[in-house]
């Protein structure tokens, strides 16, 4: 089991380091994060290292690309910006850019930045630009392209075997997904996609495996934690359910999705009383959170309040209505009446 106590020890530390570290120390340290993966460190600890030199273009350049890495593509092009007011100039700049676009959803804009371009990362971005405008064959010519690039092809076929997954190509998407394990097996891009291969096959263990595999590289993925929590529960693994769970409201106490997720687990042991208080006091947070809604409505029900539970659970199953569980509680309501 790779999940333990240690992680919160690390991203504490990690934190700590951000706020402690400054100049050269904090772009070093930076840079060992973004290697590492860890690109919400790599980000605030380049941001230590921009508060003692605003125009540090080492610094710069890394929280760009830790940005891109993170999906705040629509912050890059003033941090680029930065750069050139600095008198620097990143390294891959226009691909910099062009991501960046990409991510603020403006494929148009990312093709005329890469240009000419034909590395691997090159037509990585024009395949993810033609998946942006529905354009499917693009997007195969561009990732059949990017095979035969010069360049790093690990986030081409990760990129690949993600857009074969969105279409339901399976095959297709575990051969790409073979690839960028051959290529970098412990990279997270390698990871995620790898996971979402075998949850389509219907391996729950083996995704889980993959999803810890990530937190114990970078312990405050979020994404990776709750797909984990999910893998964990179809493989029937309820001890690391539980444990991760505990693990995410330990270190993010404060997002509300914790809040339900601990709320489940007191559901699950039959401890209702303290599933109404504790989402109760959270009401505020948890107002578009449909799952925390029901869950909350079926704490009210098995205390006997059974109209507010049918208050609360109405508007949502007529929003939503194939919501199973909320259907569910539904039948239950109407049975307790």
């Amino acid at each position: 089991m790779r999940m333990r106590a240690a992680l919160l020890a690390v991203s504490m530390l990690a934190s700590l380091g951000a706020c402690s570290l400054l100049g050269d120390d904090a772009l070093e340290a930076a840079q060992q994060a973004f290697e590492a993966e860890d690109y919400i460190v790599a980000r605030d600890l380049a941001l230590a290292a921009l508060e003692d030199d605003a125009e540090n273009v080492a610094a710069l350049e890394l929280l760009a690309r830790a940005q891109l890495a993170m999906g705040q593509g629509g912050e890059v092009a003033a941090v680029l910006e930065r750069i050139e007011r600095a008198g620097g100039e990143a390294e891959d700049e226009a691909l910099l850019a062009a991501e960046g676009q990409l991510q603020a959803g403006n494929p148009a804009a990312a093709r005329e930045l890469v240009g000419d371009q034909q590395t691997a990362e090159a037509w990585r971005l024009l395949a993810l630009a033609a998946v942006q405008e529905d354009d499917e064959a693009a997007a195969l010519e561009a990732f059949n392209n990017g095979r035969s690039a010069e360049g790093d092809k690990t986030k081409l076929y990760a990129a690949e075997a993600s857009f074969h997954l969105s279409r339901g190509d399976l095959a297709a998407a575990a051969a790409a997904a073979s690839l960028a394990r051959a290529l970098a097996p412990d990279r997270v891009e390698t990871l995620y996609v790898s996971a979402r291969v075998a949850e389509a096959s219907g391996n729950h263990l083996q995704a889980l495996s993959n999803y810890l595999r990530i937190i114990e590289k970078v312990p405050m993925d979020r994404p990776a934690l709750l797909a984990a929590i999910t893998a964990s529960e179809r493989a029937g693994q309820g001890a690391i359910t539980r444990h991760l769970i505990a693990y995410g409201a330990q270190t993010r106490p404060l997002d509300p999705e914790f809040v339900y997720q601990q709320a489940r687990v007191e559901a699950w042991d039959g401890r209702w009383a303290a599933v109404r208080e504790r989402l109760q006091a959270h009401e505020p947070e948890l107002v578009d959170h449909p799952a925390a809604r029901v869950l909350y409505a079926e704490a009210l029900l098995q205390l006997g309040q059974v109209e507010t539970a049918r208050a609360i659970v109405a508007p949502i199953v007529a929003r939503y209505p194939g919501d199973g569980e909320a259907q569910r509680v539904k039948a239950a309501i109407e049975a307790a009446s």
